[in-house]
């Protein structure tokens, strides 16, 4: 909860700065897209991990204009999904809760590539938190995350474009053991992070502002 107020606050009062300063540029984009893939490693001798269901995924994404082609920008998406147990012992699946809520909170750097034509491409990387609302399956909540994407705009007007993207965002979510064998130093037990492995594909309209 701290780090999605923090967030939410940086954000605000960055846009506020912004819209005081009459050459910056900035950029705001509603969105909808599709999120897959995922899964929560649990290794218990009963279940080994929890899938997490594709489904629908929305959310906003705000950009403020750091030199020429490149992006500060906040990014806010969540996802309604299924989580299930999966039975190491019979193999399948077992619906623990369709309503989990799956939310990212990251800070990203964008980058486009031309300026001059109404097509842009553009890549992006950025981290964050991922808070898990899983009504009491998983043991957590909050953790750190990270995303890598890119995509295309298309200005069909001076100061509005069409965005699609793509981008992968794994999330830390449990840790394990496990063994490393050095010729050297012999053999030793080491925790490991585990990662629900996301990935996205949304589009939306980008509303731009200020002297692009």
């Amino acid at each position: 909860m701290f780090w999605r107020k923090l967030f939410l606050l940086t954000f605000l009062l960055m846009t506020v700065v912004s819209g005081a300063r009459a050459q910056t540029r900035y950029q705001i984009e509603p969105f909808v897209g599709l999120r897959f893939g995922g899964r929560v490693t649990i290794n218990t001798p009963q279940v080994d991990y929890l899938p997490i269901d594709s489904s629908l995924n929305w959310g906003f994404a705000g950009g403020i204009g750091i030199v020429p082609h490149l992006f500060g920008e906040f990014m806010w998406n969540r996802q309604t999904t299924t989580l299930s147990a999966h039975d190491t012992l019979t193999g399948q699946t077992v619906p623990l809760t369709n309503k989990a809520h799956i939310e990212l909170y990251h800070w990203s750097l964008l980058y486009e590539f031309s300026s001059r034509s109404p097509i842009r491409p553009f890549v992006a990387a950025g981290i964050g938190v991922t808070h898990f609302d899983s009504h009491g399956v998983l043991s957590f909540s909050d953790r750190f995350s990270y995303n890598l994407g890119g995509g295309v705009k298309y200005l069909f007007a001076p100061n509005v474009a069409l965005r699609a993207e793509v981008r992968w965002a794994p999330s830390r979510t449990t840790t394990s053991r496990t063994t490393f064998c050095d010729p050297a130093l012999g053999c030793f037990t080491t925790p490991v992070s585990n990662h629900a492995e996301q990935g996205e594909a949304n589009i939306g309209l980008e509303f731009r502002f200020g002297s692009f």
